[in-house]
């Protein structure tokens, strides 16, 4: 599924995790690298590669896999991929 997941790819790549985490081992307390400038770099890549604009209140929220993936499904964001959609990274 982890190939399908473009969220939990994203996260992979960005924070350069083993590709044996688990999503809900995602969050920013468990990733040292995951300081205030990787929030900044990583807010941007989320609305670049899923075309949305994030408000300052779900800034706040995106601390985690599931909290990232909680708010794009409320924003009507798909984040299951096929092959043959591209998803800029």
């Amino acid at each position: 599924m982890q190939d399908r997941d473009a969220l939990l790819r994203l996260l992979m790549e960005f924070f350069n995790l083993p590709p044996d985490v688990r999503p809900q081992e995602i969050t920013q307390k468990a990733i040292a690298e995951w300081d205030s400038l990787a929030m900044v770099q990583l807010i941007a890549d989320l609305q670049g590669t899923f075309l949305i604009d994030f408000d300052l209140d779900e800034i706040g929220r995106l601390r985690s896999y599931e909290e990232i993936r909680a708010t794009l499904l409320k924003r009507g964001v798909s984040l299951i991929r096929t092959a043959s959609d591209s998803v800029r990274s």
